[in-house]
């Protein structure tokens, strides 16, 4: 891996994009973030789809060119991130024998486990598998094994999470692109990377729940044993589902425009009514900016509350709960959330009181950051705005899975090092 490399973390979210740049210092094992922009244009994208191609490009360009001339660079590696109804996950599985003499574990068997575990997976022509992330790999019987290269055993299993979106979706994306005159690393489900960097190794063997809360998206993952056990995009055939509906509502019960919505609940919003301390007056302008409308803080925080809860405990918690695996994470691990709508003043607060009420036991929540622990450092006003967070993690995910795929192959090499020197000797 180049020392010097530049990686360009591209989020395509709700009505707008996240550019991040970032570099990877392999002597201290930090990447720093040079620069980052949003660009936001609901003509373009919603809810991580294109709407408009030459529009999308001509803002993905602009966005990329503005970040590379902050960062003094011009040549970066894409790496994109997507998000959406188009995109799903399924859990796959498949076991093979260990055929060599001395039943030792090469790379080899373990793509030919993960093979046979995609191709178990029926899906139709217009779908495709965009990553497979390993879970488990098991030993003759013994699951919890990380890496089973070198390992000796007589028949290898795999417990994997696969990710499949549509092929017109994806061609979409590479289309608007290479209209910017660009052409992406990698294309990767967004959902999994800001899980991993807004958690701990520990968190994750413990058992926690990560929600992505966005605009115009709310994705949610669920880990325990230290493995993904769920994830999942809530929407709606009708209606984009995510914060913006917060910002609606603001809109429509106010009679006001959507900028002006937006600006009130970043402003004046707060998630949870009692939180309210001072219950000061808000002057908000009409559509056609005539007139002006009174409402107060505490008000406003009961348009926001009712929005949540309608989001949570009629859409999320329902579903999640038909897993399982909620109330055993909840009672020993946190609530992690992220996206832009963990912005959102009491967010935290109100979220702890919905699950905790839905499921019956106390619930703790905190706000996922990122920071020196996940080995990013850089600009506080970028890495500390979740807005940005997903645009990190996509840059963090790829370069770990680069130095892992790398170990793994030097470690197959090693192996069969020694075992020619081992029978030398012998």
């Amino acid at each position: 891996m180049p020392k010097d490399e530049i990686y360009c973390g591209l989020d395509i979210g709700s009505g707008r994009i996240t550019v991040v740049l970032g570099k990877y210092n392999e002597e201290t094992d930090e990447i720093e973030v040079l620069a980052g922009k949003q660009s936001i244009d609901r003509d373009a994208f919603t809810a991580g789809v294109v709407k408009d191609v030459e529009k999308a490009s001509n803002i993905i360009s602009e966005t990329i060119n503005e970040v590379e001339e902050s960062a003094k660079t011009n040549k970066t590696n894409i790496i994109v991130g997507v998000r959406g109804r188009f995109v799903q996950t399924y859990d796959i599985k498949a076991q093979i024998p260990i055929t060599s003499a001395d039943k030792t574990i090469t790379v080899e068997d373990q793509e030919k486990v993960e093979d046979l575990a995609v191709k178990s997976l029926r899906i139709s022509s217009e779908r495709e598998i965009i990553d497979v992330i390993p879970k488990d790999y098991i030993i003759d019987g013994q699951p919890g094994i990380n890496n089973p290269v070198g390992m000796e055993g007589s028949m290898l299993e795999i417990d994997a999470h696969v990710v499949v979106a549509y092929s017109t979706f994806l061609r979409n994306i590479e289309r608007t692109l290479a209209n910017a005159n660009y052409a992406p690393e990698k294309i990767i489900y967004s959902l999994i990377p800001v899980s991993e960097i807004v958690t701990e190794s520990e968190e994750r063997k413990l058992g926690t729940l990560v929600i992505d809360f966005n605009g115009q998206t709310i994705g949610a993952v669920i880990y325990n044993d230290g493995y993904i056990k769920y994830s999942k995009e809530f929407y709606d055939n009708e209606i984009d589902i995510g914060s913006d509906m917060i910002t609606r509502d603001i809109s429509s019960y106010y009679k006001t425009s959507w900028n002006i919505a937006e600006n009130i609940k970043q402003q004046y919003g707060i998630a949870k009514p009692s939180l309210v301390k001072k219950d000061e007056q808000i002057e908000i302008p009409s559509r056609d900016g005539k007139t002006m409308k009174t409402t107060n803080r505490k008000g406003l925080s009961q348009v926001i509350a009712a929005r949540l809860e309608d989001l949570f405990v009629s859409r999320v918690i329902p579903d999640l709960k038909n897993t399982n695996l909620l109330e055993i994470v909840l009672r020993s691990g946190d609530i992690v959330l992220t996206g832009g709508g963990a912005n959102m003043s009491g967010i935290i607060n109100a979220i702890e009181d919905l699950f905790s009420h839905e499921c019956g036991i106390e619930v703790e929540a905190r706000i996922g950051t990122v920071g020196l622990e996940t080995g990013i450092v850089g600009p506080e006003d970028i890495i500390s705005n979740f807005s940005y967070t997903t645009a990190i993690s996509l840059i963090k995910y790829e370069i770990t899975h680069m130095r892992r795929n790398m170990f793994t192959k030097r470690g197959s090499r090693k192996t069969n090092i020694f075992k020619k020197l081992w029978d030398l000797f012998e």
